[in-house]
């Protein structure tokens, strides 16, 4: 669907990841198990943020947990690229949408939200850090 498109899809549009229905299927089936229990007087019914799909946030507030992963590989995400031309606003950039830093892919260059050279750097020796050819 991707390629068919020439990348012009938004990622609201895919399919969903195995991650994602996993979650989603976890908390179907609490839900089933609050349904089975509903005739009970004084059901034992386990809290939702205890591996059953949810999580809690910092304000106490039970919030749905989307995935517990990545979306997708970090080679993906650096093809994720945004159109904006003057600006990149939350409300248009697609690497801003996707929690996601613009890239040297991207249209616009040097906006607020590109990428660090610095954090490149670092990343670069991080990474070559564990690598040795003895």
């Amino acid at each position: 669907m991707f390629c068919a498109k020439k990348g012009q899809i938004e990622s609201g549009q895919l399919p969903p990841c195995e991650d994602s229905l996993m979650q989603h299927t976890l908390r179907t089936n609490y839900q089933a198990a609050i349904w089975r229990r509903s005739l009970e007087n004084l059901p034992d019914v386990p809290a939702p943020s205890a591996g059953h799909g949810w999580e809690l946030d910092d304000g106490g507030s039970l919030k749905i947990r989307w995935m517990a992963g990545l979306p997708a590989p970090d080679v993906v995400l650096n093809l994720i690229s945004c159109t904006c031309r003057r600006t990149c606003r939350p409300s248009d950039c697609s690497c801003i949408l996707n929690g996601l830093k613009c890239t040297v892919v991207c249209k616009l260059q040097g906006c607020s939200n590109m990428v660090q050279d610095d954090a490149i750097v670092a990343q670069d020796a991080n990474d070559s850090d564990g690598d040795s050819d003895d």
